[in-house]
C-alpha cells in the first residue's frame, strides 16, 4: 500500500515539533541556569542587550513567554 504524502508530511511535522518543544525545554533550562550563576549586574546588562536586539519580553529573558507556550496542551510531544 502506497504512503499517503500527507500522512507523511503529518508525520515529519509531529517530530519536528516534538524536537522543538525538546529545545525549547532545555533553552529554558539553560536560561534560568545562567542568571542563578550572574550577578544582578550582569542580569541587567543582559536584559539591555535583549531589549536592544528586540528580543525582550515581559522580562529580560522572555520566561514569561516560555512559560505560556509550554504550559498549552498542544506543546505536549505527541499531541495534534
Amino acid at each position: 500500500m502506497p504512503i499517503d504524502p500527507t500522512e507523511l508530511e503529518m508525520a515529519t511535522l509531529q517530530a519536528e515539533k516534538g524536537l522543538l518543544i525538546y529545545e525549547l525545554r532545555a533553552a529554558h533550562h539553560i536560561i534560568r541556569n545562567a542568571l542563578a550563576v550572574m550577578t544582578s549586574e550582569q542580569q541587567i546588562a543582559w536584559g539591555e542587550m535583549n531589549a536592544r536586539d528586540g528580543v525582550d519580553g515581559e522580562g529580560a529573558t522572555r520566561a514569561a513567554e516560555r512559560d505560556a507556550l509550554l504550559a498549552k496542551p498542544r506543546m505536549v510531544v505527541g499531541s495534534a
